[in-house]
Formats: C-alpha cells, sequence, structure tokens
C-alpha cells in the first residue's frame, strides 16, 4: 500500500471519512447489539419459570362448577389422569419432573389457595425446604406449611391449627412471601394424597368430574433438557389438545415487543439503514478512484499493474474498515451494558397466576413481573461479525474495481 497517497486522501476528506467510519462502526454496534439481545430473549422468557426452577409447567382446561363452595378446582386446574402423567414423563426432552394438586378452599370467611405436594417430590419439596421462614418442612400426619403472606393476613401463626375441607391440620412451618413469583400461588402446602382425598370427596367436584382411577393431579413441572431442539409445546400437546402450556414460548412473544429495536418496525429501519450505508459506501469507493485518475494513470504508467492497484485499494479500505468495526465492537459493549441495566415487564396469564378473579382480595395480586434484561456478550457473534463485516464491504469493493480498468494512461494524456 502506498501510505503517501492514502493519507492525502484521508487529509482530503477527512470529513466523509469520518462520517463513513463512524456509520458503519454506529451500524455494526447495532448489529451486534440486535443479534446479542435476540439470542437473550429465551433467556428473558424463562425469568417467570426461574422462580421455580423449572422450564415448563403444565396444567388442564377444565369446567366451572355451578357453585363455590368447598374444595374446588379452577377451571385451568381440571385432574391430569396418571396414563397422561406417565406420558409426561417419557417425554424425550424432560429431565426433571413432579405433579402437585392446586386447589381453591372456599370456607365461610377465609379463602384459602392450597398445593398438594409430595414430601419427597424432586422440585416443589426442594423449593419449599430452601424458603422455610420458621418451623420445619414437614407435611406427613395432618401438618401443612403456610406462607408468611397468609401468616400474617390471618393472624397464624407456627403450632395454631387451620381447618381445610372439614379436617384440622397443624402449621409445622412458615415460607417466605411471593415464593414463586405468583406462578401458581399457594397460601397452604400439604400432603399430595391428602390434597387428592379432599378433591374426590368434594360434592362440585363430583358434579362435573368423574375422577381417573390411581393418582391423578393438576399442575405438573418439567424441567426441561435446554439442548432439545424440537417444539416443546407440540409433543405435550400431542397427548391431549386439552393442556395448558407455558413455557418461555408463552412469554416470548410479549418479550419481543418490547425489544423495539427487534420489531418489525426496527428490523425495516435497520434494512433502510444498511442500505444506505453501503451505498455510502459504494460512493465512498468510487469517488476515491474518480478523485485520483491521475496518479492511479501515473502508477499504471510506471509500471503498475491492475492487480497492484487492486491490492492498494483493498488495504485502504481494510484499514478503514479495521477501524470501524473496532469502534463498532466498544460501541456495541457499551450499548449492551446499557440495556443490562434495563428492564422488561411480563404480565403472568390468569391462569397460571390461578386467584380466583371474582374476589376483590384475591384479585390484586400483581400478575406483572419485571427484571433485568439479561444480557450476555456472546463472544463468539462479536467475533463472527467482526469477521463478517470487513469480508462484505471488501466483496462491495472488489466488485467496483472493474472502473480501474477505464483509467488508461494514453487517454488520460490526451485529456491533459
Amino acid at each position: 500500500m502506498m501510505k503517501a497517497y492514502f493519507y492525502s486522501f484521508l487529509k482530503n476528506n477527512r470529513i466523509k471519512v469520518i462520517l463513513l467510519v463512524l456509520s458503519i462502526a454506529l451500524y455494526f454496534g447495532l448489529a451486534v447489539a440486535a443479534v446479542s439481545l435476540h439470542k437473550s430473549i429465551p433467556g428473558i422468557a424463562t425469568i417467570p419459570l426461574k422462580s421455580i426452577g423449572v422450564q415448563t409447567i403444565i396444567q388442564k382446561n377444565g369446567k366451572i362448577p355451578k357453585r363455590m363452595a368447598g374444595a374446588i378446582l379452577p377451571h385451568s386446574n381440571a385432574p391430569i389422569s396418571k396414563g397422561e402423567l406417565d406420558k409426561l414423563r417419557q417425554l424425550a426432552f424432560v429431565e426433571g419432573y413432579d405433579q402437585g394438586i392446586f386447589f381453591w378452599q372456599f370456607d365461610r370467611s377465609v379463602f384459602k389457595a392450597v398445593l398438594g405436594v409430595a414430601a419427597d417430590s424432586a422440585i416443589f419439596s426442594d423449593l419449599l425446604k430452601r424458603n422455610i421462614l420458621q418451623g420445619e418442612f414437614n407435611l406427613s400426619q395432618d401438618n401443612i406449611i403456610i406462607t408468611d403472606d397468609f401468616a400474617h393476613k390471618h393472624n397464624t401463626s407456627l403450632s395454631d391449627r387451620l381447618e381445610i375441607a372439614g379436617s384440622t391440620y397443624n402449621v409445622k412451618g412458615i415460607l417466605k412471601a411471593n415464593l414463586t413469583g405468583n406462578i401458581v400461588p399457594a397460601d397452604i402446602y400439604m400432603d399430595i394424597h391428602q390434597a387428592e382425598a379432599i378433591i374426590r370427596n368434594s360434592e362440585e367436584m363430583k358434579n362435573i368430574y368423574q375422577f381417573p382411577d390411581g393418582e391423578f393431579a393438576n399442575v405438573i413441572p418439567l424441567r426441561t433438557d435446554p439442548l432439545w431442539k424440537g417444539d416443546k409445546e407440540k409433543e405435550i400437546k400431542a397427548i391431549t389438545k386439552e393442556f395448558i402450556v407455558f413455557s418461555e414460548k408463552t412469554f416470548t412473544g410479549e418479550v419481543a415487543k418490547q425489544l423495539s429495536l427487534l420489531s418489525s418496525t426496527g428490523r425495516t429501519l435497520f434494512a433502510v439503514l444498511g442500505g444506505i450505508i453501503v451505498a455510502a459506501f459504494c460512493l465512498m469507493v468510487l469517488f476515491s478512484m474518480k478523485s485520483r485518475e491521475k496518479e492511479i494513470a501515473l502508477l499504471r504508467m510506471i509500471g503498475w499493474k491492475i492487480g497492484d492497484i487492486r491490492r492498494h485499494f483493498i488495504s485502504e479500505s481494510l484499514v478503514l474498515l479495521l477501524i470501524s468495526v473496532l469502534l463498532g465492537n466498544a460501541l456495541a459493549f457499551a450499548a449492551l451494558h446499557v440495556v443490562s441495566r434495563q428492564t422488561i415487564t411480563m404480565e403472568l396469564p390468569w391462569d397460571i397466576s390461578a386467584k380466583p378473579h371474582f374476589l376483590p382480595e384475591e384479585n390484586s395480586i400483581e400478575r406483572v413481573i419485571q427484571a433485568n434484561i439479561p444480557v450476555h456478550y456472546d463472544y463468539l457473534t462479536f467475533t463472527s461479525m467482526t469477521v463478517l463485516f470487513p469480508v462484505l464491504f471488501l466483496c462491495l469493493n472488489y466488485a467496483l474495481f472493474h472502473r480501474l480498468k477505464k483509467i488508461k494512461p494514453s487517454e488520460y494524456e490526451r485529456r491533459t
């Protein structure tokens, strides 16, 4: 590369060159940030379920009873039979499985949301054990655990006894408030077999359901293989279309809407901006050759070949592109750092935050989750795009070099 020609061109066209370098750098930074955000969407969409430690929750569409009295299954928590449970366990992507029975208990003066779990369950019991605030984790022999919220609301403490469906239970533990981030939010946790007996004996439930033989459940949390590439929701609903599936797919659309850079409008503006920058780069290359026709003609007169001149211009473009990409990387890091400090909101569906909407004091449950955007610096993305951008623009540069053949020393002498 002939540095003198390059420095002279930069000096005489510094404003144009600076604007071009900054434009490419800004576009590169936005492109890397957009790709990083797109890759982060699945991570953002799993935030609501992370409080439980699962990736998927399965429920089932059911029926609405005529009266809200006694023990009631919410209409989105219908019984799931043993046969359906076995099929769910055997799905290829399932790595962890648990089951619970969630129901509403309508007493004369106190509403209770109850979740029956197995004392040795892999997911629910582990969550409860980690969040004991007072007392102990003990669901055997008519024992229950209540949340701190419920304890304060109803002035209940350890060793007190609570009535549920005509039977009394000992309060053995108190859990931290907002245990599961308002996903299937229970006030009381009890043994799953006792919960099953309560539902089977409920007059309202016997009127609308024919309970299956053997065990059943109505809340199924799953830990799934993150490397499994199929459609998990499709596989689950292949068992029965009545399943309601909550997963990252439930919240992905909402997350994408809030990341405006990835919206349809954002993509359109991004494409238009890219086209403008490519056009500006092509014009800059053509202008560079046009403004230095004299130097190019002289170089050809002293024996430079077209290939030598082409390599010279490629070197010039490569230097400018490398500066643009380095600056663009810095801008991308800065942009992602700013984005990582921003919060995103996700509204839980009513079905997954199952509190009775017709009870004002229960309907006031906060269904909006706010969390920082978990942006990660994907070095593979940074590296691949750092290589891709110079290659793309150098290909454009090379495609424009046919103009060099039109600059001939003989024609230049006649013009001068």
